[in-house]
């Protein structure tokens, strides 16, 4: 009699289906969200020069988008707090955008700190409010939250 074979085949044809509607159920409950790449900074004659690279993964156009950073210094003493406004974020796009931060070179940055969004008091404000943000930075400055 050959069950514990039959058994053993059923055992991982069950577990096999399990790991599939397992895999299944958490790519559905996977939040979309933003991702906010520091890609650029730079020396400039008044400050340092920020470029980010922006996407939009939410599944719906963003009116607008803005955070609020706070930039410190190489000695993790607070250089300034700004909002930066992205604009408007297309769904399923990526974006470009440049901030100048007058006054602390980018060589004597520490680490930018996105504080959280901006603009989120109304009942009615854009997505970027409730969306997941994921960070990264391709500079020698720590982007983080």
């Amino acid at each position: 009699m050959k069950v514990p074979e039959f058994s053993a085949v059923a055992t991982l044809a069950c577990a096999a289906l399990f790991s599939l509607a397992a895999s299944s159920a958490m790519a559905e409950t996977t939040a979309p969200g933003i991702s906010l790449e520091l890609n650029k900074a730079e020396d400039t004659g008044g400050g340092c020069h920020l470029s980010f690279v922006m996407s939009n993964l939410t599944g719906t156009a963003l009116p607008a988008a803005a955070y609020e950073l706070v930039l410190f210094d190489d000695a993790g003493v607070i250089s300034q707090m700004s909002v930066f406004d992205f604009g408007s974020l297309p769904d399923g796009k990526t974006v470009v955008r440049q901030f100048q931060l007058p006054g602390l070179p980018c060589t004597k940055a520490g680490r930018l700190l996105i504080n959280g969004p901006a603009g989120c008091t109304e009942p009615a404000s854009s997505g970027h409010c409730t969306a997941s943000l994921t960070l990264s930075s391709r500079t020698g400055l720590d982007l983080t939250q």
